[in-house]
């Protein structure tokens, strides 16, 4: 029995070093995730320019006035457009002539925490779980100055915002959603990421189990509740409009699994189109007229 505990001692140490490691280790990437991922870092707010009629609004919201790009149009329907984290409004500029010249009203809004915009009172990025008031607001806007119904544009982490609001406000006013690379699941997000990210000392990717401390940590520190950020959990019960997604194959900011679940989850309502070779958002670039036709068909197809 003696010979055994030098093992035993060697596997407490492992184990203690492990512990060790997980615990260290996920509360130094919790502060990574959190500068990286929770604190506000605007970009710049410029007004686009092109072929395209364009003017600068303000809308009201919760926390005050927020500014916005609107774009008239001819017919009853309004597209309104939210982009992604550390984008602007412009981020949708290739749908705006596009659009514009088939009829539809489109008004491409800021959010909280954008550059000159009032911050969330807990001062990080949300994912959705306050920013949906901001989408609620917009849509408020677009109906008290004519729309008749609205379709919703989301870029990336604009996804979450609007999937925030419509799972919870199936209004009758909501005809469509779209969805360019959405980052609508993001835990799994943050374990993408993270698989990518290389240790400090060893040779080594970070393991999962050290992405979910480091989300456990996160959670503690600034109050961050992943189950309510998932809107890939909800997709069958909670969705009731018609979703048209781009995403890109080559994505290496947000997993496009979480895409094909979202899709999987709801097929009657979701349609979803890989685009091979595409970015983060980088579908239009792939193939600009495609990506155009297909938007455009999406919505001609949810009726008048």
């Amino acid at each position: 029995m003696n010979r055994r505990f030098p093992f035993r001692g060697t596997l407490w140490v492992l184990v203690g070093l492990l512990f060790f490691f997980h615990v260290g280790g996920g509360w130094y990437y919790s502060g990574e995730l959190i500068d990286r991922a929770f604190v506000p870092d605007p970009r710049p707010l410029a007004t686009p320019s092109g072929d395209f009629q364009l003017e600068e609004v303000t809308y009201d919201t919760p926390l005050g006035p927020m500014d916005a790009f609107y774009l008239p149009g001819s017919g009853d329907r309004w597209v309104i457009h939210v982009h992604g984290l550390r984008a602007t409004p412009a981020e949708a500029d290739h749908l705006f002539a596009p659009l514009q010249e088939a009829g539809y009203h489109q008004l491409s809004i800021t959010y909280r925490n954008d550059d000159r915009q009032p911050l969330d009172p807990s001062g990080y990025y949300r994912y959705g779980a306050t920013e949906h008031e901001d989408v609620e607001a917009a849509m408020a806007y677009a109906l008290d100055n004519g729309a008749e119904s609205i379709v919703f544009s989301g870029f990336s982490t604009g996804g979450s915002h609007i999937l925030s609001f419509v799972y919870t406000n199936n209004l009758d006013d909501i005809d469509g959603i779209v969805l360019d690379s959405p980052n609508i699941d993001m835990g799994t997000t943050v374990d993408f990421q993270g698989s990518m990210e290389e240790l400090p000392i060893l040779p080594l990717n970070a393991p999962r189990t050290l992405s979910w401390m480091a989300k456990f940590f996160t959670a503690l520190r600034i109050d961050v509740n992943w189950r309510s950020i998932d809107y890939v959990e909800g997709a069958d019960t909670s969705l009731l409009v018609p979703v048209l997604v781009h995403h890109g194959t080559d994505d290496d900011s947000v997993p496009i699994r979480t895409s094909v679940e979202f899709a999987e989850a709801n097929p009657a309502l979701i349609t979803l189109i890989q685009v091979p070779g595409a970015g983060h958002v980088g579908s239009h670039e792939v193939d600009p007229d495609g990506y155009v036709e297909e938007v455009l068909a999406f919505l001609d197809g949810l009726g008048a």
